[in-house]
């Protein structure tokens, strides 16, 4: 209000001499709503911004939690994008679910704000009580992001991410085709960046045993199309991507999808 945001320019006046009172209140609606669509545009890209900053605030918070965690978030979100790219060549997989599947990678993890510290970076082996409470993170999760109406499409990864194609995995001991493709997806990329990521329990594995265990896990751990697309595509181009630190590309292409009501319950 009261600020120049533009400048609209009318030339070309044909069989008139000058323009008159009409064409000027024309000239003023036409240039008022340029004005409200420029600054509903502003207002929309500091939205953006700020679901940026709050999703990067939450899981950098999930991840500080535990310093061999640190980045994990961020990674598996990566991660799961590629394999659903990869997977997308020969299934009916769309750019919105490539999307959701990114997002439910940054947020596999957000359960774990609701399972004691003390638990997470224990360092000797878990009691039968603390595996369990471990085991309640992905509920949790699925609980915070399902009062969030835009998040619908994202909370079955965030339930489901650790759930076995065997039926050994839980919160609910889905098997096969119980578990969905977005799951099944962070599952995969959950379990790789954990293998070849350094534990206070163990060091990191290497690439290639990291992917002879996954190899060893279709049908049992991970869904086959799923790992076969992951196994055949460019690994070693994934891991120095991966390396060199330059996936720090959040990805907010559908952020519309999500807008105010997000924003909000984020921040609450």
């Amino acid at each position: 209000k009261d600020r120049m945001v533009g400048m609209l320019v009318a030339t070309n006046v044909q069989n008139k001499p000058d323009f008159d009172s009409t064409d000027i209140k024309l000239f003023n609606a036409v240039a008022n709503q340029c004005c409200v669509f420029i600054e509903n545009n502003r207002l929309f890209d500091e939205l953006k911004e700020l679901f940026a900053g709050s999703l990067k605030a939450l899981t950098n918070s999930i991840d500080a939690k535990d310093q061999y965690t640190r980045g994990h978030s961020e990674r598996v979100a990566f991660i799961s994008r590629w394999i659903a790219e990869c997977l997308a060549q020969t299934h009916p997989i769309s750019e919105k679910d490539i999307h959701h599947i990114y997002l439910a990678g940054l947020l596999h993890d957000i359960g774990k704000i609701g399972v004691n510290e003390a638990v997470l970076c224990k360092r000797g082996k878990l009691t039968d009580d603390e595996r369990a409470a471990i085991c309640t993170h992905p509920r949790i999760g699925a609980s915070i992001l399902s009062e969030i109406r835009q998040m619908d499409d994202i909370v079955p990864g965030v339930l489901c991410h650790h759930e076995r194609i065997d039926g050994k995995g839980y919160p609910q001991g889905l098997s096969g085709e119980q578990i969905p493709l977005i799951g099944k997806i962070i599952a995969l990329a959950d379990a790789f960046d954990a293998m070849t990521s350094k534990r206070v329990y163990r060091d990191a594995m290497s690439i290639r045993r990291a992917l002879t265990e996954i190899e060893k896990g279709i049908d049992t751990q991970f869904d086959r199309d799923t790992a076969r697309a992951f196994l055949d595509s460019d690994i070693d181009k994934l891991w120095h991507i991966i390396q060199d630190g330059f996936i720090e590309s959040w990805d907010f292409s559908n952020f519309d999808e999500y807008g105010i009501e997000a924003v909000g319950a984020l921040i609450r």
